[in-house]
Formats: C-alpha cells, sequence, structure tokens
C-alpha cells in the first residue's frame, strides 16, 4: 500500500502520488463492490443492507482515490467520500436492528442518524484538512475528537453487525466472514489514527491479504453460501 517506490509527481505540484496508495484505494473500491454485490443478491434482509452499505464503502473509496489523483481538488472529494462512509454507517446500524420491532428499529435509527449527522458536523468544523504527505501517503488528518468519534461509529454499528452476518454462515466461513470483516474495521481504524509509515505500510498488506481471502471465498465458492438464502 505505502512504500517508497512508484512514486510521481503530480502536474504542476509539489506532490509525489504513490502508485501503491492508488493500487490500495482502488483494490478496496473493486473488492467492496464485489461483495457488496453478492450480499446485496440474497433474500436476507441483514446480508442484503450489509450489501448496501459495502457498496457504499466503494463510493467512499472510489472518492478518495479521485482525490489523490487530483490534488486541487482533495478536500472536496475526500469530504464526498467521508459523506459516502458515514451513510454507510446508518445502513449498518439498520441492517443490525433487524431482530427489534419495526418502532424501536426506527427510533434507534433515526437516533443513530442524528449521531452521524452531528459527527460530520464536528469533522467540518475541526481546524485539521487532509494532506498527501511527502512520500505521497494520503492522511486523513482527524483531530483526537474526530477520531473518537468515528471509532465509537464504527465499532457500534459494523462490529454488531459482523457478529450477525457470520451467524448466517457455517464453520469456517462464519469464522472467516466474522474475523475477516474485523480485520477490516480495525485495518480503517488504523488507517485514520496513525500516522507511522511502516505501520500504514503493514495495515495496507494485512487488508488486501483479508480482502484476497473474502473474494476467493466468497464470490467463487458456493458452499460458503449454502446456509444462506
Amino acid at each position: 500500500m505505502i512504500i517508497a517506490w512508484g512514486t510521481f509527481y503530480f502536474n504542476n505540484y509539489n506532490t509525489i502520488m504513490n502508485s501503491l496508495v492508488v493500487l490500495f484505494f482502488v483494490v478496496n473500491a473493486l473488492a467492496a463492490t464485489f461483495l457488496a454485490r453478492k450480499f446485496m443478491a440474497k433474500n436476507d434482509v441483514t446480508l442484503k443492507y450489509f450489501g448496501v452499505g459495502l457498496l457504499l464503502n466503494a463510493l467512499a473509496f472510489a472518492m478518495w482515490t479521485i482525490g489523490y489523483v487530483n490534488a486541487p481538488q482533495l478536500l472536496n472529494f475526500v469530504t464526498f467520500g467521508a459523506i459516502a462512509f458515514l451513510v454507510s454507517l446508518i445502513v449498518f446500524l439498520y441492517a443490525s436492528l433487524q431482530k427489534l420491532s419495526s418502532g424501536n428499529r426506527l427510533l434507534v435509527t433515526i437516533v443513530g442518524t442524528f449521531a452521524i449527522i452531528g459527527i460530520f458536523f464536528i469533522g467540518r468544523a475541526s481546524p485539521a484538512y487532509a494532506f498527501i504527505s511527502p512520500e505521497g501517503l494520503l492522511f486523513f488528518n482527524l483531530t483526537p475528537l474526530v477520531q473518537m468519534l468515528y471509532i465509537f461509529a464504527l465499532s457500534f454499528t459494523i462490529l454488531p453487525l459482523i457478529d450477525l452476518v457470520a451467524s448466517k454462515f457455517e464453520g469456517p466461513y462464519s469464522a472467516l466472514v466474522r474475523y475477516g470483516f474485523i480485520a477490516q474495521v480495525v485495518g480503517g481504524i488504523m488507517l485514520i489514527t496513525s500516522k507511522d509509515v511502516q505501520v500504514l505500510y503493514i495495515t495496507g498488506w494485512v487488508v488486501g491479504a483479508v480482502y484476497v481471502a473474502l473474494l476467493t471465498t466468497l464470490l467463487f465458492n458456493q458452499r460458503a453460501w449454502s446456509k444462506t438464502h
């Protein structure tokens, strides 16, 4: 994901673009899209909404990719990506509440939506801005307060849903879904909190390897879906 070779300068800007950073964002966007389509094809409401959330995540990575390769518009596309990502959290929250009554599900979703909107505006009011480092790394540069809010939002929306989604698979497939997507969440947290190049390098490769495992299993192995419908 993030190493020194494979870089070149943006036209007329003293900013290095790391081709592996581009590859990382593109792979994340494509992997999330392919997995989203697979989940959305299921009749199960939880799986379907999980797929919708993944598709919004793919959109977020696509926006960040566009911003990265178009440096003058970086902040705009980082914002567009953040909006798509935050909306995905609302979808994930709704998907995790299917066992509640419709009234309680609606109430919790409304409360969660207002919380997500609050996170967005707190982030917008932050004096810190995303930037591309001299090594060509994209840093979202969130303040500690905004980092905390994102981590709480991720934990409360995605982690319960991952466990619910994993329960719809059997045996090793259930474990792969559970721990594979948990690894993606942890990787996401590291990407928004860490500024250590080595840590980000390792995180990027871990996230990529997990996506390969999820894609090869869930896209090409029909037995993985034998318990789902």
